[in-house]
């Protein structure tokens, strides 16, 4: 199971260094675009990072870590895509 979470830490780190630059870049081509939403979809995407690494300490402990960690990656996935879509909307 280290392995997995070490390699979901990095999956973590990637996709939410990604949203973070996507809407840094969002921001740089179309600065019509009000400096406070990128700023709000930045510091979203910087909670769930931090949200997600404490829900991977704490699955350490978790009863049936397959299925919690199952759960995670699917948190994980519909988060991303929700701020996707809020940066797409933009």
């Amino acid at each position: 199971m280290g392995n997995s979470i070490k390699n979901l830490k990095k999956e973590i780190n990637y996709i939410f260094g990604e949203i973070i630059d996507e809407a840094n870049y969002k921001q740089l081509l179309k600065p019509e675009i009000d400096d406070d939403k990128i700023e709000q979809i930045v510091d979203e995407a910087v909670t769930l990072y931090e949200e997600f690494y404490e829900k991977i300490h704490s699955g350490r402990k978790a009863e049936n870590k397959k299925a919690y960690f199952k759960q995670l990656n699917e948190e994980i996935e519909n988060s991303a895509k929700a701020l996707v879509d809020k940066i797409n909307a933009l």
